[in-house]
């Protein structure tokens, strides 16, 4: 009887304790759940299209920030502006961008339903406020306050106006209300023109002629086409689509040459410093009587940039210089390197040589010096080259290593300044293009200067003209040439 009783007792309190474990289980569980919805209720993780509408309702969209105010309105059923920049050219991209982030917002996050202090998400004083107008039918507004960044990676804060729920967006889905009303301009000054259809064949991009005009040198630079190119039967020793006409007559180096002449081509400025200048501020900048005038002549259009004082960093670095393009009514901001025709000289894009005349097209060569005359006939190709001089039998090889020294006469400075005095070595060349007359008169400054068809173009050293001498010798006499000098 007495065991019977201390098993019942003991079975009685087996139960209680287990009621009591089941109902701390209860209790502790719906705490857990209560501090999860809680969080939830804090952080809604889910996505939520805040609103959408169609870009093209859109008729205003105002942003007050940091940078200023500004408005960006609808022009016709195409086209948005800036407000007070109607009349300039747009950055496409740019109008495309805010015209996308104002028909629609998506939180990313909820960070707060109802959002006691903004000034905690960066809302009291925003980085921007917006004010986007719908030419619906209903004429709808949405007004949106930009925040501080998220502590989430790529997030930023935002609400509406008069609203206390805070979401956390994207950021670039609202940075570009962050921008100032310039970012919305064109930097872009020149682009080429696009072929009209399949059919349109025409190198919109073919630059007939270049010309720089600068204050810092009393000559212009000009480069033009070389219609060499055009014609298939006459043979070019170099492969520049272009020659330097002006302070002198010499063939391109296509690599140096190339950015000054294809830099203009998606030409884009660093920054744009005034919209609509008056005629004070152009001289301001110095671009009423600028340092440098560059004239482009192409197929696709011509363009004219002027180009005026430079602007430089705290520090006192000169980092580029203002610009004028024109047509397009605003001054821009270039950095020194996009615009190469502020600092460029003939001698860095051309060649050294003074001619590059293909051997092969070659009919004549007379070399005069002030103590004989000498001819040479040239025919054939590569197969069968043969020279014929008047002064004795000379060996194909040979003059050839002759006309290579030749080819390396050496621009080595300009000299533009006329002489009239008379030429120790004058080479004449007859080609299928024509004739080139190259003459070397002794300088009194161990130089030579150097006159190319009837101008006084260049200087090199002595040393090379008296080579030039002993090589002709060498050659006359079978010898082998000497290179060096």
């Amino acid at each position: 009887m007495k065991s019977n009783v201390k098993l019942m007792i003991i079975g009685a309190v087996v139960l209680v304790m287990l009621i009591g474990a089941i109902v701390a289980l209860t209790v502790l569980g719906k705490d857990d759940e209560d501090q999860e919805a809680e969080e939830t209720t804090a952080t809604e993780t889910l996505s939520r299209l805040l609103y959408e509408k169609d870009p093209s309702l859109i008729s205003d969209i105002h942003v007050k920030n940091e940078t200023g105010e500004y408005d960006i309105v609808k022009y016709d059923d195409s086209s948005w502006f800036v407000k007070d920049f109607i009349g300039v050219p747009h950055s496409t991209v740019a109008i495309q961008d805010i015209l996308s982030a104002a028909s629609s917002l998506t939180a990313d996050q909820t960070a707060s339903d109802n959002a006691e202090d903004l000034s905690v998400y960066g809302l009291a004083s925003p980085r921007a406020d917006v004010t986007i107008t719908f030419d619906d039918s209903s004429k709808t507004v949405k007004e949106i306050l930009v925040g501080s960044d998220s502590p989430s990676a790529g997030l930023t804060y935002v609400c509406f106006k008069g609203e206390n729920t805070v979401y956390a967006v994207d950021t670039s889905d609202i940075d570009c209300y962050l921008n100032e009303s310039f970012d919305f301009l064109a930097k872009t000054v020149y682009t080429a023109k696009q072929a009209e259809d399949e059919n349109d064949t025409t190198d919109y991009t073919k630059i007939n002629k270049l010309t720089i005009s600068r204050k810092d040198i009393d000559y212009d630079i000009v480069l033009e086409y070389d219609t060499r190119h055009d014609d298939e039967n006459i043979i070019s020793g170099n492969s520049a689509t272009h020659v330097m006409t002006s302070p002198v007559q010499l063939d391109l180096n296509p690599d140096t040459s190339y950015d000054v002449l294809n830099d203009v081509f998606n030409l884009t400025a660093t920054d744009i410093a005034v919209v609509a200048p008056t005629d004070e501020i152009m001289a301001q900048f110095g671009l009423d009587d600028p340092f440098a005038e560059v004239d482009f002549d192409i197929v696709g259009g011509n363009f004219k940039l002027l180009i005026g004082n430079e602007y430089v960093d705290s520090d006192g670095k000169v980092l580029g210089r203002y610009c004028y393009a024109d047509g397009i009514n605003m001054i821009y901001m270039f950095n020194t390197d996009t615009i190469p025709w502020a600092t460029v000289m003939p001698l860095d894009i051309s060649m050294t040589m003074i001619t590059s005349t293909y051997i092969y097209s070659i009919s004549s060569i007379d070399v005069a010096t002030a103590d004989s005359s000498t001819h040479f006939e040239l025919n054939g190709d590569s197969s069968d080259f043969q020279v014929k001089c008047s002064d004795g039998d000379v060996t194909a090889d040979n003059f050839k290593s002759f006309y290579q020294f030749i080819l390396r006469a050496p621009a080595e400075e300009l000299y533009l300044e006329e002489t009239d005095a008379p030429a120790d070595i004058t080479i004449t060349i007859t080609h299928q293009s024509g004739t080139d007359k190259i003459e070397f008169i002794k300088s009194d400054d161990r130089k030579t200067i150097i006159r190319l068809n009837g101008r006084t173009s260049f200087k090199c050293r002595t040393a090379y003209t008296s080579r030039l001498i002993e090589n002709l010798g060498h050659l006359l006499n079978g010898e082998n040439m000497v290179d060096t000098w």
